[in-house]
């Protein structure tokens, strides 16, 4: 199996079974799916997110109630820009109400330079993950193949997305994994 077929695998099985939310098809996308503000529940609730000042987030929907709740925490964000690959925005002391669209964070941001950064955690999307902690992504766009940052890893997936062991090898490694059943740490 290549990457592409494993991606294509996931999004088939989200879209067919009608587990994928907006934006829908689900395809070329880190997908949101039915379950993930549940997730994200279990996610919130970690000892890596609760002390985690600074995230650097990805601009994926299903990473929204994340984000939002970062905000709500009084925690800072970097996202990437919406529209220059590499450049990176910093949000704080924002009113999630602010930001009703994550294109719109060039407005309330201030472009950083991630080295130097104190980042805590990194919130990325995913269209596959497995129990070992094998990660792969929409295949383009954030997290960029380079992103070295020294924090844990998180991401959230729906169960289907989920394998014991990818078929494939992973482009990289997470340390958390939230699923609307439980959370993995592997």
């Amino acid at each position: 199996m290549t990457l592409g077929e494993l991606r294509e695998e996931v999004w088939n099985a989200l879209a067919r079974f009608d587990l994928a939310l907006h934006p829908t098809p689900p395809h070329g996308h880190h997908p949101n799916f039915l379950g993930a503000r549940r997730a994200a529940g279990h996610l919130l609730r970690t000892p890596e997110f609760q002390r985690a000042r600074l995230i650097l987030a990805g601009m994926d929907a299903v990473l929204k109630p994340l984000r939002e709740e970062a905000l709500k925490a009084g925690k800072a964000l970097i996202l990437p820009h919406p529209d220059r690959p590499g450049e990176f925005l910093l949000l704080k002391d924002l009113d999630p109400r602010r930001l009703k669209r994550v294109r719109e964070a060039y407005r309330h941001g201030v472009r950083v330079d991630l080295k130097g950064q104190p980042i805590d955690m990194v919130l990325i999307g995913a269209v596959a993950v497995d129990e070992e902690g094998g990660w792969v992504g929409k295949g383009y766009g954030f997290p960029q193949a380079w992103l070295s940052v020294q924090a844990p890893f998180a991401t959230l997936a729906h169960p289907l997305m989920v394998y014991p062991r990818l078929p494939v090898a992973p482009e990289r490694r997470v340390d958390l994994i939230a699923t609307p059943q439980r959370l993995i740490r592997p």
